[in-house]
């Protein structure tokens, strides 16, 4: 099957989940934006992993952009999806369940599923937007992994840094970076940046790092778009404050002073216009 056979959500509903003005033909560029995607996450998962008999979760799911395209190359498994939006989940219910298993999650975790439950879990340009929250969430799926289990996760880093800061990429002066906390989803949300130290720190913790891209994702030319950190649960248990403890690195504390520099800069442009 291929993906123009299956059902497009609403025009209101695929913005959701990036802008498609100015492309010459919005619902192409939807389409290649989650076909690239499918295609990077496949390409991110270690030699050897199948599909076959997996449970999968796409956590942050949107109207499905990106699992349409598993269900459009009939790759095996059982695909999952899961979105704060209740729109376009129930869009989602109504057009591609079965053979998907779409449902609405809050803001904050848990998901109300048992312990175990997937053997994949991707997120695409969550982890990017996510402040306080992030350690509960990081925690919530490494729950829902089964043992062995993968995460695979994008992030904001090296590609993205000029887009979104308007400076030159300084891995070691970038750990954690939040832009804009509390900023309306309308408005685009919050934006966080990460560096690959930050992620092997810290998501280290919980999962062994397997591979990291600091670009490229998805199927954007090289030295642009997010990273891409393909992960293995580890069988620890840890709180929220020990995963966001600082470590004993240096560029921790000239990561937060650029941050505090970066909050304060928002603050008075806040003043200002207030």
């Amino acid at each position: 099957m291929r993906s123009t056979e299956l059902p497009l959500p609403p025009y209101e509903l695929a913005t959701r989940v990036g802008s498609l003005e100015g492309a010459p033909d919005p619902w192409a560029h939807y389409e290649a934006i989650g076909r690239a995607s499918r295609d990077d996450l496949l390409a991110a998962l270690p030699e050897g992993f199948s599909l076959e008999g997996k449970r999968i979760l796409d956590f942050g799911c949107g109207a499905g952009r990106t699992l349409r395209h598993f269900l459009a190359a009939g790759d095996p498994g059982e695909f999952w999806g899961c979105d704060i939006d209740a729109a376009s989940i129930a869009w989602l219910q109504g057009a591609l369940s079965p053979p998907l298993h779409p449902f609405v999650n809050a803001e904050l975790p848990p998901l109300g599923l048992p312990d175990e439950s997937f053997d994949l879990i991707y997120c695409v340009s969550v982890f990017t937007h996510l402040t306080a929250s992030w350690s509960a969430w990081l925690l919530e799926l490494h729950r829902l992994l089964r043992p062995g289990g993968l995460l695979v996760a994008t992030f904001m880093g090296e590609g993205q840094s000029r887009v979104v800061t308007g400076e030159q990429w300084d891995e070691d002066r970038v750990g954690m970076l939040i832009l804009h906390p509390g900023q309306s989803w309308d408005a685009g949300g919050p934006m966080v940046l990460h560096s690959p130290w930050w992620i092997r720190e810290h998501w280290g913790r919980l999962f062994e790092v397997l591979s990291l891209t600091p670009h490229g994702f998805p199927g954007v030319p090289s030295g642009e778009g997010h990273g891409v950190a393909t992960m293995r649960r580890r069988d620890v248990s840890l709180t929220p404050a020990e995963l966001e403890a600082p470590s004993a690195d240096p560029r921790e504390a000239m990561a937060l002073a650029r941050n505090v520099g970066h909050l304060v800069r928002e603050v008075e442009g806040l003043r200002a216009t207030l």
